[in-house]
């Protein structure tokens, strides 16, 4: 079976690595190009937190190109990043050093090449704020066709981590959001809500450190740094958020998707960056397309396949199994 091709568009980000990783291990996946925004840190961070990653498993064949360096309206805001994932962005391990370079191209413009280049349609897996993602939607809109889908991490059912109404990479860049679920092009959306029904136990993390692999030695330094502020909450699990827009790819089973309509809030003062998501299978005693006729005044769509589940102990097989290939 030929492999999925993927473009991997990311803030590196402890999870961000995670998400490499499973790919950089799956047998399902071609990795075309990672390309970086801004999100977890700078872009200039996060495009050297890549390259290191790359260079630490021998994958300087992979192209990186960097991305956006700021959202589309507003200055990065990156405090919620930062708390998490440290100043660089991706604090704890240490990298050897090395001479790779992001190559000489805007990161919009290799996911351009790659797409129009590709004889297979392209997987997309966006795994911070989208501002990449949107600027391809306005710059190569006839380029749309050309992605099998989009699986990506961000957005919210219910409650946020930002704010109570909205989760960092939607809230960091709502704008470019709203562009790409308006897009018309097919969407996975991997919320802060469901990716928490996937984290990891300290048993699981524990057993990493039997992994005798660059891998393995990776996700242990990965977590020593990566749980601190999850452990100052008194959390005894661990979101590795970004994994699981890769894990979908190489295993659908593991999660449970709802089809149905998303919209991102742009304006609201206590709302804005929401992902409001449809759950109800009626309103009003109405069906959803009559409801929404009549009270909405549009048509019900399914613009979103929104993870409602997830299998947390498929999901830390899958991981574990992918650390140790490495």
């Amino acid at each position: 079976m030929s492999k999925i091709p993927v473009i991997i568009d990311c803030d590196p980000g402890h999870d961000d690595v995670f998400a490499i990783m499973l790919a950089l291990a799956s047998d399902k996946i071609d990795i075309k190009a990672i390309t970086t925004t801004c999100g977890n840190s700078t872009v200039e961070n996060t495009t050297q937190n890549a390259l290191n990653v790359l260079n630490y498993f021998g994958r300087g064949d992979i192209p990186v190109a960097m991305g956006c360096a700021d959202p589309m309206l507003f200055p990065l805001d990156r405090s919620a990043g930062k708390k998490v994932h440290g100043e660089s962005g991706l604090e704890g391990p240490v990298f050897p050093t090395h001479n790779l370079k992001p190559v000489d191209m805007k990161a919009v413009d290799l996911i351009a090449k790659i797409l129009r280049e590709s004889e297979d349609k392209v997987v997309i897996a966006p795994l911070g704020p989208l501002c990449n993602i949107a600027l391809l939607f306005i710059c190569y809109p006839e380029l749309k066709e050309k992605i099998a889908y989009i699986t990506l991490m961000g957005g919210n059912t219910y409650g946020g981590n930002v704010t109570p109404s909205a989760e960092y990479n939607i809230w960091v860049d709502p704008e470019s959001a709203y562009v790409v679920f308006e897009g018309g092009v097919p969407i996975i959306m991997h919320s802060i809500n469901s990716t928490n029904m996937a984290s990891v136990d300290d048993a699981t993390v524990e057993s990493w450190k039997q992994i005798d692999t660059k891998g393995g030695k990776l996700a242990v330094e990965l977590m020593d740094f990566y749980t601190i502020s999850s452990k100052a909450r008194n959390k005894k699990t661990y979101n590795i958020c970004d994994a699981n827009a890769i894990a979908y790819i190489i295993d659908p089973s593991l999660y449970e998707i709802l089809y149905t309509d998303v919209e991102v809030d742009l304006v609201g003062e206590h709302t804005r960056g929401r992902t409001v998501t449809e759950l109800r299978t009626r309103a009003n005693g109405m069906d959803l397309e009559s409801y929404y006729q009549k009270y909405l005044h549009r048509h019900y769509r399914k613009n979103c396949g929104a993870v409602i589940n997830a299998d947390a102990e498929g999901f830390a097989k899958l991981v574990t199994e992918s650390l140790k290939k490495l």
